[in-house]
Formats: C-alpha cells, sequence, structure tokens
C-alpha cells in the first residue's frame, strides 16, 4: 500500500467544485491508506520498548494483522481506513513522544492496546483462527468497525477472578463455532452474525441512508473509544444509543439520502465516496446543529441530530466537503504558510489561511445546497432556502476574493481556489426575493460588524486625539484617520445570536421573542439586548434605536449592541452614523469609551457615530 501517490490535475478541478468520482475517491483512501500506515509502523516502533510486564506487547497484534493481510488484505484496507485508527495512532505517538503520562489517562499499554482491538476486529471478519488479548475500557472490549463487548460486573459475579484489565479472544477454525472471550473465570461467546445485537454483544449501527443500494451504509458510531478526536483522551465508554435514538438518525438519515439522491446528485457522491462514520453528539436546538471533522479522522463527522432531514442533509455535505479536503491537503499542500488571520463570516474568531481555505470550501458546498432547495420548496421554508443562500454566496465570494488576494496559496491552491471561484462567479446573478434578500444583506453586515467590535483595536493615543477633535466641534472632514490592528479576543469564538433569530423569523416568526429571551439568557448577553434585537427583526427601528442606546449606556462593551445600533440607524434614515457603526464599530466604540473615562457622564453615541461616519478614513471607505 506504500508508494509514491499523484493527484492528475483532473482530480484537483473535480474536487475544487465538489465532485468525487470513484477513481478519485480511490486515489484519496490510498493516500489515507499509507498515511495510517506509516502512523501504525511509528507507534509499534515506539512501543516496542514498553515497560516491564506490559500484557499487551504491540509485536502480537502486529503478527495477527500480518496473517489477516495474508488471507484478506481487504480488511486491512478498512481497518486502516477507519477513522479511529488515525485518531488514535496521533494519540499515541504524541504521548509515547512526549512522556507524558496524564493522572487520568488510560495506562500506556491498555491505549497502546488498541492496535490489538484492530487486529482482533481484523482476525474476526476475515476468520483467521487464533488467540489476541485485549484490553478493557469501563467495562468494554471494543473491536472496531463491528461493535463492542459488555463485560459483567466480574466482582459481583466471580469475587476470585483476577482484575477485568484484559480479557482473550480465542477465534477458532472456520465452521468450529463461535469466537469467545475468557473473561476472568468465564467463557462468553460472541454471536456468528456480528452484526445482530445478542446478550453481552453491542454492534456497530450501520445505516443503509442511500436509495441506492450498491452505497455502502454509513455508521452511527457510539462505542469505539477513539470516536471523539476532540481533547487528548479516548473517549468514556457510553451507553449504547437507545433504541427510539437509533430509529430517529435512521429515519432521518434515510430522508436526508432521499433528498441528496433527488436533487443533489453531485454531493452525494462526494458524500458517498468520502463518509463512513458519524458520531452522534447531544441533540442541540434547530439553527445550533453542531458538526466537526478532523484532519487525521477522514471519513468520520461528529454531528447532532437536526430536527428535519434537510438540515441533516445540508449538514451531511458541510462536513463531508471538510473531509475531502482534508484527504486532498494529505497528498497536496494549497497552502504554503498561514500567514496572518482572517475575518471568515462563518466563524467568531480570526482564522488563519487555512482555516479560511477549509470553510471557504465547505461553504461553497452549503451554498450550492441552498441555491437548489429553493426551487424545490415553498412557503417559510423556500424563505429560509433563499435566506440561506444568499448569506452564503456573498460569504463566500468574500472569502474567495481574500484567498486570491493572498501570497500564502501554493501553485495548486490558485489553480484549486481559482477553480471554485470559476463555478461559483454565476451565483450572484441568480435573483432572490426581496424579504430574504434584505434580511441576508442584513446578516452579512451584522457578521462583519460584530467580528471587528471584537477583534480590532486602535492605538490609544490616536484615539485620543480624535476623540478630542469631536468634544472640540473641529469638523469631521479634519478629522485624522486612525488604523485598527488585530488582536483577537480569545473569549469571542461563538456567533452573534442575531443570525440564529433572523433564521427563527423566517422559518417561526411566533418563536422569535421567546428565543430571543432564552438565547440571550444561555449566552450571558444583557436581557435589554434580546428586546432590542426583536424591534429591530420586527421592524421596529426607532424603537430599537432607543433600546441599544439604553444597552450601550450600560454595557458599552457589547459588540452586538453596537452593530445592531448600526443596522437600526440604517433603517432609520441616518447613513453616516450607520456606515461607521457597521464599517468601523471598532472606531466609534474606543472614542466612546475615552470619552467617558475622560469625562463625567458617557456621549450620546449616535451623534458620535454621525461625526465619526463622516471622517475621511470612513466616509471614503478607508
Amino acid at each position: 500500500m506504500l508508494g509514491r501517490h499523484r493527484t492528475p490535475t483532473a482530480d484537483l478541478d473535480d474536487l475544487a467544485v465538489g465532485r468525487v468520482g470513484p477513481g478519485t475517491a480511490r486515489r484519496l483512501w490510498a493516500v489515507e491508506r499509507s498515511r495510517r500506515m506509516l502512523m501504525l509502523r511509528a507507534v509499534v516502533e515506539s512501543a516496542r520498548q514498553p515497560p516491564a510486564g506490559t500484557p499487551l506487547p504491540p509485536d502480537a497484534a502486529l503478527e495477527v494483522l500480518l496473517r489477516v493481510e495474508e488471507a484478506r488484505p481487504d480488511v486491512v484496507a478498512d481497518l486502516l481506513e477507519h477513522p479511529g485508527t488515525g485518531i488514535w495512532a496521533v494519540r499515541m505517538l504524541r504521548r509515547l513522544r512526549s512522556g507524558e503520562h496524564p493522572h487520568d489517562a488510560a495506562p500506556l499499554w491498555a491505549e497502546a492496546g488498541y492496535l490489538h482491538c484492530l487486529a482482533a476486529a481484523g482476525a474476526l471478519r476475515a476468520g483467521v483462527e487464533g488467540t489476541i488479548r485485549l484490553p478493557v475500557r469501563g467495562a468494554l472490549v471494543a473491536l472496531p468497525t463491528l461493535g463492542r463487548v459488555r463485560l459483567p460486573a466480574t466482582a459481583a459475579d466471580d469475587p476470585g477472578a483476577p482484575s477485568q484489565d484484559v480479557v482473550t479472544l480465542t477465534i477458532p477454525r472456520p465452521g468450529k463455532g463461535p469466537a469467545w472471550l475468557r473473561v476472568g473465570r468465564r467463557r462468553m461467546s460472541l454471536p456468528v452474525d456480528l452484526r445482530e445485537p445478542s446478550g453481552a454483544w453491542e454492534p456497530s449501527h450501520r445505516i443503509a441512508w442511500s436509495p441506492r443500494p450498491q452505497d455502502p451504509p454509513l455508521v452511527l458510531e457510539d462505542g469505539d473509544p477513539y470516536r471523539d478526536f476532540r481533547g487528548d483522551r479516548a473517549q468514556a465508554p457510553a451507553a449504547c444509543l437507545a433504541g427510539a435514538e437509533t430509529r430517529r438518525w435512521r429515519r432521518l438519515l434515510g430522508e436526508a439520502g432521499e433528498v441528496l439522491h433527488g436533487r443533489h446528485p453531485h454531493a452525494a457522491s462526494l458524500l458517498t465516496e468520502s463518509l463512513r462514520v458519524v458520531v452522534p453528539l447531544p441533540t442541540a436546538p434547530r439553527f445550533r446543529t453542531a458538526s466537526a471533522s478532523y484532519n487525521e479522522a477522514v471519513g468520520s463527522a461528529l454531528l447532532s441530530l437536526p430536527p428535519d432531514a434537510t438540515e441533516l442533509a445540508v449538514t451531511l455535505v458541510h462536513e463531508a466537503r471538510h473531509s475531502v479536503l482534508n484527504a486532498l491537503l494529505h497528498q497536496l499542500p494549497l497552502c504554503e504558510d498561514d500567514g496572518p488571520l482572517h475575518y471568515a463570516p462563518w466563524r467568531g474568531d480570526p482564522r488563519p489561511l487555512s482555516g479560511l481555505l477549509h470553510g471557504t470550501y465547505a461553504f461553497a458546498g452549503v451554498a450550492d445546497f441552498w441555491r437548489v432547495e429553493r426551487g424545490a420548496l415553498g412557503g417559510a421554508p423556500a424563505d429560509l432556502a433563499h435566506f440561506e443562500f444568499a448569506v452564503w454566496r456573498d460569504a463566500v465570494a468574500g472569502a474567495l476574493d481574500t484567498l486570491l488576494e493572498s501570497s500564502g496559496l501554493t501553485d495548486a491552491g490558485r489553480l484549486f481556489v481559482t477553480r471554485m471561484a470559476e463555478e461559483t462567479a454565476a451565483w450572484h446573478a441568480e435573483p432572490v426575493p426581496g424579504r430574504p434578500l434584505a434580511l441576508a444583506r442584513s446578516e452579512t453586515a451584522d457578521l462583519r460588524a460584530v467580528w471587528r467590535a471584537r477583534h480590532l483595536r486602535l492605538p490609544p493615543d490616536r484615539v485620543a486625539v480624535l476623540a478630542d477633535a469631536w468634544r472640540g466641534g473641529a469638523e469631521p472632514g479634519t478629522a485624522p484617520v486612525v488604523r485598527p490592528s488585530l488582536r483577537p479576543d480569545p473569549h469571542s469564538g461563538t456567533p452573534d445570536l442575531r443570525s440564529e433569530l433572523r433564521r427563527v423569523l423566517l422559518a417561526d416568526s411566533g418563536a422569535l421573542e421567546r428565543t430571543a429571551v432564552l438565547g440571550s439568557a444561555e449566552a450571558g448577553r444583557p436581557e435589554p439586548l434580546a428586546a432590542a434585537d426583536v424591534d429591530l427583526l420586527r421592524g421596529s427601528a426607532d424603537k430599537a434605536v432607543r433600546r441599544y442606546r439604553d444597552v450601550l449606556a450600560k454595557h458599552p462593551g457589547s459588540a452586538s449592541a453596537w452593530a445592531g445600533l448600526g443596522l437600526a440607524l440604517a433603517e432609520t434614515g441616518q447613513p453616516a452614523a450607520a456606515r461607521a457603526l457597521l464599517a468601523h464599530p471598532e472606531l466609534v466604540r474606543a472614542v466612546y469609551a475615552h470619552t467617558t473615562a475622560t469625562h463625567s457622564a458617557p456621549p450620546d453615541p449616535v451623534p458620535l457615530a454621525d461625526w465619526i461616519g463622516r471622517t475621511p478614513g470612513v466616509r471614503d471607505g478607508g
């Protein structure tokens, strides 16, 4: 499986626009297998000198894997492609090379024992006779790609048995009966058909999501200790998904598959070729679906179950694109270096160039999904789809401009980004109805203004000069230009609540007030800010201006309130003040803070914003 890998130009062109055919997929997965084989080799070589008396020497597992390779090389290939293999290998190498032994982590020999679990799963699948010892984690024995065994409580059932840190799996010759585990003094047989639950055996949930029977199923992974790549530890054992929860996943994944194959054939193909495992996260409220991918877990996505199949479909497209790009980057660098940080509309924090590229690629898929969906829907769902398309086409266009202006792309990266830009250029000619378009434009301005207010800062001496000019009644045309610098706020990584509220307004207008109040409480926002947001979105702009003013009098650091005031002023016909607060909120906030600190009472933010909006640096788009 090791060898030189090449990426044809045709693959790069197809991947840039989200098309992954079988040939391209084979080449991507070949690289992943080679990469993980090298990592596995490095783990074995680093772990060959374990502490004395280790119960799980790595060479024993390697010997079993080599026998499986002889009998069924396709099984070993599948084990190498298993996302848990990549997550485990990276963590093991980090731990072996750092020498760290966190007090709450599993013993090093037990963590290295995941290799034995992989070998055992391979032997079971290939029908390779033999015996292998396996680590126990929280009364569970993992068999990656197959499922897990839940062990009995030893202390209660067999007080004389040794500690259940290790069990022994015996696989008889094919046709000689089922495999079995030796657990202390007990013998536990595994079912002949490992796809079905039986007693202590909990198989992996394989879900046929696609209406095409030839497409591989998705694994709903709740048993592998290395299913979750967040943090530095293997995930603690969890209860098996309840039957009702699994049925809901099956139903929505099937419905999402119908949506994708019916209206998004290229996205469905990309998903079929790239995504193998979905790791369920706790259910989140509507418009707060949680999902994540990891560069060493190609083929996997962490995902909370959305309320409907359409939202699940677009989230799967989003994460499948991340997985594809992670695979491509393992064989072909698209960025030379990350360089400076950049604004990304889908994130509350500044992003490096590589992160901007990842998000742009993923959200190009999201925008294209909603571009098609809006033609198939009606009523409120159609309005929401129009809104999502308009927001994300603008976000992608702005990010593509930033990428193409950057010097940090490789030659291949520039070809890739240029192809994306060519594919998406025509989107701006497509009409969007008035109300969703207006809300989308408001969203775009809001996202950038909140980001600037959070992360841009100005030199205090220059702010003082500008504040004195305003207090002294100087003509705005004579004011000096003050340039901000980026100083990321580490506590501002989540999007502002108004993004969710716009979606609620379109999808379920009656829930707007309740969502605003509850969401503000959860996010720690000032309660009056929720009322101001509702006034803004309900069209009561004058009332919203008064409420935002009141919020800022008590909470002058609220980036959301400054941006909200700018949006409300735009609606009330005060363009200069709105321009200042939406294009340069950091400047208005800095002068406001300086004036408040040096005088007995805070200034009125509206006249201040109006004056700054007519200064050369703001008026002329500086």
